[in-house]
């Protein structure tokens, strides 16, 4: 996966100084990280938290080694609820289980010294990895959405911060239905992009074009129209197939136009703390994704799938890290500075009155 990295920078014995050092230069009160191993956990992240005195939570995934987790400082914020969520559990939100073992995690903290009435519900998540999947990804969307909106209806005082990597794109479809004001109009390559993808889709055709079978009108053109019983078959069958893949196309954008409007009536508008990070530093403006960075991730793959959401009507953001520049990272992270593939984000935050 990482061609350009040093054996050395890809060692957890180089790459966890780093993270401690990262995570103490930066100590925010609230700590969202993923992909997260549990050897990892139990032998350094849960023994620093507690020393640095946060509280810290982590949810696993079943089949995988990681799983999510999220940290507090302890003076500031007490856990008054949480709640994990297995994100395969979709059959309830368009009849069928996916089988990502992805995960959330969804902590609510209080704060101890201020208002008593005021506090957080806090989600960090990461969605399913493979970039054809978006009609996958906004079904764990759903999901997420579906459990915060039952915390914050516990708690209805308090914020809603969103952080997680969501592996979708700022010209995603995901993008656009959790930022946009209602309604959402998607354009035809985000419609495109939802629809879902079948193994016939995603795997080359061992055929060759001289073994597929003619249709009528190719045959007419070619002055066999005199079919064979054998060329008759193969009409109808080719006939059968196209009649087929016609009526999937309607099921699929029939699934798509069902689970878009369940986004649109169910989730929240949020809003990204990057997203007029190009207004701060226009050297990372793209016409493609607007305000919101060229990166978080920098891999051979080069791009954002990292967000900080947070709800507009109650919170405000003052100020977010700035990201490091190309010259530090190229050819690409891990390197001997930088212990992960994705670069932080950090954003401070203030409640509107």
């Amino acid at each position: 996966m990482f061609p350009y990295a040093s054996k050395a920078s890809l060692k957890w014995k180089t790459r966890r100084p780093l993270l401690l050092a990262e995570l103490s230069y930066l100590k925010p009160d609230i700590m969202c990280l993923q992909e997260v191993y549990t050897k990892n956990w139990d032998d350094t992240y849960d023994h620093w938290f507690k020393r640095e005195g946060y509280g810290a939570q982590m949810f696993q995934s079943v089949y995988k080694s990681h799983g999510v987790s999220i940290s507090w400082n302890k003076e500031r914020f007490e856990v008054v609820d949480q709640l994990c969520v297995r994100m395969d559990g979709t059959e309830q939100v368009c009849g069928e289980k996916l089988e990502t073992d992805n995960v959330a995690l969804i902590v609510v903290l209080r704060f101890t010294e201020e208002d008593k009435d005021a506090g957080l519900v806090v989600s960090n998540t990461h969605l399913y990895w493979k970039p054809s999947a978006c009609f996958e990804r906004l079904q764990q969307q759903v999901l997420l959405q579906r459990a915060v909106r039952k915390m914050q209806d516990k708690y209805p005082k308090y914020a809603c911060i969103s952080c997680g990597d969501y592996n979708t794109t700022p010209d995603d479809a995901g993008y656009a239905l959790l930022t946009m004001p209602r309604p959402v109009t998607l354009n035809e390559w985000q419609l495109d992009n939802l629809l879902p993808q079948t193994q016939a889709d995603e795997e080359d055709s061992d055929e060759s074009d001289s073994a597929k079978p003619l249709s009528y009108s190719e045959m007419a053109a070619a002055g066999t129209c005199a079919e064979t019983d054998e060329s008759i078959s193969k009409r109808r069958k080719l006939e059968d197939e196209e009649r087929e893949i016609e009526q999937q196309l309607q099921r699929d954008t029939q699934r798509v136009e069902q689970l878009v409007n369940t986004m649109q009536e169910e989730g929240q508008v949020l809003k990204s703390c990057y997203g007029t990070y190009a207004d701060v530093d226009p050297s990372y403006r793209t016409e493609q994704w607007k305000g919101e960075p060229v990166y978080t991730n920098y891999s051979l793959w080069k791009g954002t799938l990292d967000y900080i959401f947070y709800s507009p009507n109650k919170l405000a953001v003052h100020e977010v890290l700035s990201l490091p520049k190309e010259d530090k990272l190229m050819p690409g992270i891990p390197n001997d500075k930088f212990s992960s593939d994705h670069v932080s984000l950090v954003a401070r935050f203030g409640f509107n009155r």
